[in-house]
């Protein structure tokens, strides 16, 4: 990754989108009331990004009913499974849906993307690099 690719992520540059304009309380609440089935992380500083079509790999995603699209915070608020502790990054694997709610859904968590976000385009080898 470049290093203006890489100040541009972390500095959450971007196209700006609107998330959960909930509280984390009332988040969680939403949550357990409505999709109790589901590992949940809540964020706040966080980007979509959307890879860049790049071949195979990008039409297998799409075959399994994955979008090439993740999402990359700065800022884990809660993790139901306690796998990040709280002020840990995190990247999610790829997209099931996007619910305007700012809900992303994964084939393993529900990400609450809380407050306001961005959106940014990357390559499959800077997407790599934030290993």
């Amino acid at each position: 990754m470049d290093l203006l690719r890489l100040q541009q992520l972390l500095s959450g540059q971007g196209e700006v989108i609107n998330g959960c304009d909930l509280s984390a309380e009332d988040a969680i609440d939403f949550l357990q009331s409505n999709f109790r089935e589901y590992s949940y992380c809540l964020v706040r500083d966080w980007t979509v990004l959307e890879l860049e079509p790049c071949g195979e790999g990008y039409d297998a995603l799409r075959s399994r009913g994955l979008e090439p699209v993740l999402v990359y915070a700065r800022n884990v608020v809660i993790d139901s499974r306690e796998r990040f502790s709280r002020g840990d990054w995190v990247r999610s694997t790829f997209q099931l849906k996007f619910e305007d709610e700012g809900l992303f859904f994964t084939r393993n968590t529900l990400y609450v993307l809380l407050g306001t976000g961005t959106r940014q385009r990357i390559t499959l080898s800077d997407l790599l690099s934030l290993s």
